[in-house]
């Protein structure tokens, strides 16, 4: 599961102040999750990260994985086919056959705060990366393609405060009477 928090920041103080002004923050809480977890399944639509860091290319390794579960990808002389060369050339970074990990987004909502996750085991390895010597199960090491608007220690990144100061803003702007 990944996982972000915001601590000490603008976007917690701000979002401390309206929650003491509003009284019920469930509504603010679900659309923050809602809004990050929008960010987070764009990032699959751009291969880029939530600030628009382009995303790594798939490795070769993948890019002939990917192929040889599909018939028709290779001629009979073991080249690639014209089929083979659409596939690979369409394979985005992170879309596998399922798509499951640009799916699988959900959050959760208590009285203060909303955690918002991917389920699928291995998003922490795609955010992050990792190398070989660090996992040896794995067939090499795996570039970091964020998708969740956070950094390498957990904290939210620009975007995520961003977000969260438009909804707190927006929430305080609309809770005050003219």
């Amino acid at each position: 599961m990944l996982k972000t928090e915001f601590n000490g920041d603008v976007a917690q103080a701000a979002l401390t102040r309206l929650i003491e002004v509003m009284g019920n923050p469930a509504p603010i809480m679900r659309e923050i999750g809602e809004r990050l977890m929008e960010v987070s399944k764009q990032s699959f639509e751009t291969s880029s990260s939530p600030s628009g860091v382009r995303w790594a290319s798939n490795s070769e390794a993948t890019i002939i994985d990917y192929l040889n579960k599909f018939s028709g990808s290779y001629k009979k002389d073991g080249t690639i086919s014209a089929k083979g060369t659409r596939q690979a050339i369409s394979k985005r970074p992170l879309i596998g056959l399922s798509k499951d990990l640009s799916r699988q987004f959900s959050y959760t909502v208590d009285a203060s705060s909303v955690t918002v996750f991917n389920t699928m085991p291995y998003a922490a390895m795609q955010q992050f990366g990792g190398t070989k010597a660090q996992f040896p199960n794995l067939w090499g090491d795996i570039p970091a393609r964020p998708f969740m608007p956070m950094d390498a220690a957990g904290q939210a990144d620009e975007t995520a405060e961003n977000i969260v100061l438009d909804i707190a803003r927006y929430y305080i702007d609309n809770a005050i009477p003219d």
